[in-house]
């Protein structure tokens, strides 16, 4: 029954990050090499068979895509040392089984953690939660355990199995490591999830069912069959495989799919009154959600629907279009996608559309499916604590249906900023996007 009783939300902040992404396992290392213009793709190291056995044995044609945004040089045990002051070496037997996408939410969660400040043992684990999204899920063990069973029999399937796989263990796992118990979910909604999982623990913190959530997206799903998938349907970039840094070129002439890559970006999002009281060092403060669907196609984006998600948004950061300084769009390099998300950025900004700042740094990293949201929510906090928008790599010739809007290509460009808007859009026309304010009390 309705009381009258008035909601005042509380505002929430960003006080720690941490990622493990193509271009760096760690925050700083990520970032510094965004900035530099380097790229995180390259030839997937399982494809390098100079035998030609893997692609005898999955009859891989010859456009297929063999390239990534790889993670690399990535062992958890040693982050698990390095990150802790202890180790549990319970920490170090569940490594048996958990995929390698809650692997990288771990090594994401910690550096976050660290990065915060937060000393957990002086927390209210009640009052502590997790919402971690993921795409896919534990999609190398459903592989690795159908495989063992096609080949090898029922004895073979590993009875980790199933907790591999799950999609909400990434979220489990973060929760036990931390001692949480409050709320605790997976969202799975393609690859809008990150930025739905940063948006619903937002929610979360407003609301005053937690005080701190960790928050953000983990994807680790570079198998032959989920490769195989998107390059049945059209969808990932071909003709790049002796130049695969210059795959992912999205606004560009020359765009023709996205590239497909792993990583996890986690964010520890705080009510703003205790992380003042604490001292926590803060990034922004996260001040608009929104969320909807197109209703139209599963793979067809509708410019309407983009549209409203970001108008919802902004009216819930309590701000006009005029006043974003920087958009950090989905734009996965896909012909569609790219055109129509440009189309909907103009008819959103308007008359600002020529000095509101452009960057894709999918361009960089490749697309993260549902880790893409999170990963792109640091960047974009990143540029508004240090007021630097990266560039977008490979723009060479914008697509002159994707022309009109202030793209930021070839250098960084510094400038003051105060609010920035996150995009992110999911297969089944499910959309996400996040404004993000640089940090005033």
């Amino acid at each position: 029954m309705f009381t009258g009783k008035t909601i005042t939300l509380r505002r929430v902040v960003v006080t720690g990050v941490g990622m493990v992404t193509p271009l760096g396992n760690s925050v700083a290392d990520a970032w510094e090499s965004l900035l530099a213009g380097k790229s995180g793709i390259g030839t997937l190291s399982r494809f390098q068979d100079p035998e030609g056995e893997f692609t005898a044995r999955y009859k891989i044609p010859a456009d297929f895509p063999t390239i990534a945004g790889e993670v690399k040089d990535f062992n958890l045990k040693d982050i698990l040392v390095a990150r802790k002051q202890s180790v549990d070496p319970s920490d170090l037997k569940m490594l048996k089984y958990t995929d390698l996408y809650t692997q990288y939410a771990l090594a994401a969660s910690l550096e976050a953690l660290n990065d915060s400040g937060l000393n957990l043992d002086s927390e209210d684990p009640e009052r502590i939660g997790t919402i971690i999204a993921s795409g896919m899920g534990g999609v190398n063990s459903w592989e690795e355990a159908h495989t063992k069973l096609l080949f090898e029999g029922v004895k073979r399937v590993s009875p980790f199995m199933v907790p591999r796989l799950l999609p909400n263990l990434a979220a489990g796992n973060v929760a036990i490591a931390f001692r949480a118990q409050g709320p605790n979910a997976a969202l799975s909604t393609a690859c809008a999830a990150g930025g739905h999982a940063l948006g619903t623990a937002m929610r979360a913190i407003q609301l005053g069912e937690a005080d701190i959530m960790a928050a953000g997206g983990s994807e680790a799903a570079l198998t032959p069959l989920t490769i195989s998938g998107f390059y049945r349907m059209g969808a990932l970039a071909t003709g790049y495989n002796a130049r695969p840094e210059q795959a992912s070129r999205p606004f560009d002439q020359g765009h023709c799919g996205f590239v497909i890559a792993e990583g996890a970006g986690i964010l520890i999002l705080e009510e703003l009154e205790r992380a003042v009281q604490r001292r926590a060092p803060i990034y922004a403060e996260l001040t608009g959600f929104g969320m909807n669907g197109d209703g139209q196609h599963i793979t067809d984006p509708d410019l309407s629907g983009a549209v409203r998600c970001m108008r919802r948004a902004l009216a819930d950061a309590g701000i006009e279009a005029r006043e974003l300084d920087y958009v950090n769009p989905h734009a996965t390099s896909t012909p569609v996608g790219d055109r129509n998300e440009s189309r909907a950025l103009k008819s959103l900004l308007a008359e600002s559309a020529q000095t509101t700042l452009v960057s894709a740094t999918k361009s960089a990293t490749g697309h993260l499916l549902g880790a893409a949201g999170a990963v792109e929510a640091i960047f974009t906090v990143l540029s508004l604590r240090h007021g630097v928008v990266p560039p977008t790599r490979n723009l060479e010739a914008v697509d002159p249906e994707c022309a009109g809007l202030a793209y930021v290509r070839r250098e960084p460009v510094s400038r003051p900023l105060r609010y920035a808007l996150s995009n992110s859009f999911g297969f089944g026309g499910t959309n996400a996007s996040l404004v993000f304010k640089r940090f005033e009390l």
